[in-house]
């Protein structure tokens, strides 16, 4: 379940100057830094592998799986060793920092005087590699609680998507909390939410070595801000369960005790699923609490102007949703009905017209939908994000066409345009139809040599030679004629 305000634009007058610096910092420590994370941890688990340190610690492992209560990572694990899964077993055994702190505290009387000090020095090094790997290295161990990592955990992440699920929610209401107290507040708080998070991650996982990555008990103390500032006024919010979509408006506080109870369920009888949740819950109250206690310290704007709800798009949304919840229970007449009024009162709205294709695509074998498809591509626009949709109706049609050919001038244009975009993939079959219908067209030289300059940016050096060619060719016969 996902509950996120969806009520405040950016007001410029108060730029996210800090929300926006936040989410580029977080995006460079991931792509800068934890990107070669990978490569990291492989070495060090081929590292472990070459030096026979797997032969010598895959039983103790087990045996320490066993000891921990885990009897299924166990399971799991012998039967990988006999399908001899060795660089599974490897990764597995070097991200278990508990294992590795067990180890640690053997000694030469634990593996023999034989053995001991070859896997010592071995251990020894293979712990080094590991310790770059940056989750291990600048992330929040509670065993370990090192000070500096209450900080640094704040702007790492686990995978690309983690990053981006962060910084949309981030984005969505910092904005909204920065331009009410202001830029130094707003960062300030947001890192002792993240604190806070952390906090009490580490009290409730004390002894654990488990490192927590993520600005999610930020994030949260910033949605916990967010429902304490606005208060009792009444804000919509964009919800999702599991397929389903929609809004509501609700009183802002109402949400605070909703979303810490969300967050304390899936603490207590979600499972084992890798979320921190009592980070998220430690964020929220720090958030909602250091907010009501000290609101009149930190807001910076006049109660009027969180009364202000910059959304000139209100309306529109609503009438989308409201076509799309009838799409969704396959009821088309209402559908149909409600896309008719959208057509009307938002001519101009790249998502109606798209919508109405996809709507006539439910009937593909009927000439209303070839009509819309050609109704829709034969649409002149300088918008770039109007080009790229209908860049994308254009792929999804083509298999469709059969008969139903796009008008040479339709072609040409749309040629154009898709240059302006770059989909060069595209124009380059675009151009083999040019050429089955013989096409002799001033504008087809134009997309000739648009096609050779981006193709020869990209490398492709013969291919373009051979599409400026074409345009020499292609001119050279206009002008004889």
């Amino acid at each position: 379940m996902l509950i996120i305000p969806a009520e405040r634009g950016i007001d410029w007058r108060r730029a996210p100057v800090m929300t926006c610096a936040l989410i580029m910092v977080c995006c460079l420590v991931f792509f800068g830094w934890q990107w070669s994370d990978e490569e990291r941890l492989y070495l060090a688990a081929e590292y472990y592998t070459e030096h026979g340190l797997l032969d010598l610690e895959y039983p103790n492992y087990i045996s320490h799986l066993h000891q921990t209560g885990r009897e299924l990572e166990a399971a799991e694990f012998e039967s990988a060793w006999s399908e001899s899964e060795r660089v599974y077993l490897s990764y597995a055994i070097l991200a278990d920092l508990s294992f590795t702190v067990e180890m640690d505290k053997t000694d030469a009387r634990f593996w023999g005087e034989d053995v001991y000090d070859d896997w010592r020095s071995a251990r020894s090094e293979v712990n080094t590699m590991v310790a770059e790997v940056s989750a291990f290295k600048l992330g929040l161990i509670p065993a370990d609680s090192r000070v500096i990592t209450y900080l640094t955990y704040q702007f790492m992440h686990g995978s690309t998507m983690h990053l981006i699920g962060n910084m949309v929610i981030l984005a969505l209401t910092g904005v909204a909390v920065e331009a009410a107290i202001g830029s130094t507040y707003f960062v300030l708080c947001y890192l002792f939410c993240g604190i806070v998070a952390g906090l009490a991650f580490t009290l409730f996982n004390w002894s654990a070595h488990i490192p927590l990555v993520g600005a999610s008990g930020s994030i949260s103390g910033v949605m916990g801000m967010y429902a304490a500032l606005y208060g009792l006024r009444k804000i919509k919010f964009f919800y999702s369960i599991i397929f389903y979509f929609g809004y509501f408006t609700a009183p802002a506080l109402v949400m605070l005790p909703v979303w810490l109870g969300w967050e304390l369920i899936n603490a207590i009888w979600g499972g084992n699923d890798g979320v921190a949740y009592i980070a998220h819950a430690g964020g929220l109250l720090a958030g909602g609490l250091g907010m009501l206690v000290g609101r009149k310290y930190l807001v910076q704007v006049e109660e009027t102007y969180l009364d202000q709800a910059p959304d000139e798009d209100e309306e529109y949304r609503r009438s989308l949703d409201d076509y799309l919840k009838q799409l969704a229970t396959f009821n088309f007449d209402a559908a149909q009905r409600k896309l008719a009024q959208l057509e009307a009162q938002y001519p101009q709205k790249n998502a109606v017209l798209e919508q109405r294709y996809f709507l006539e695509k439910l009937q593909p074998h009927t000439d209303r939908f070839h009509t819309t498809a050609h109704q829709l591509l034969s649409m002149t626009t300088q918008d770039t994000a109007t080009m790229h949709m209908l860049h994308d109706v254009y792929r999804d049609y083509l298999p469709l066409m059969g008969e139903h050919s796009l008008p040479d001038e339709t072609l040409l244009k749309l040629m154009l345009q898709f240059c302006q975009i770059e989909a060069w993939e595209t124009v380059t079959s675009m151009v083999k139809q040019a050429q089955q219908r013989r096409l002799r067209e001033p504008m087809l030289v134009k997309v000739l040599r648009l096609l050779a300059r981006g193709i020869n940016e990209r490398g492709e050096r013969h291919l373009s030679n051979q599409f400026r060619d074409m345009a020499d060719s292609l001119e050279q016969s206009l002008q004889q004629t």
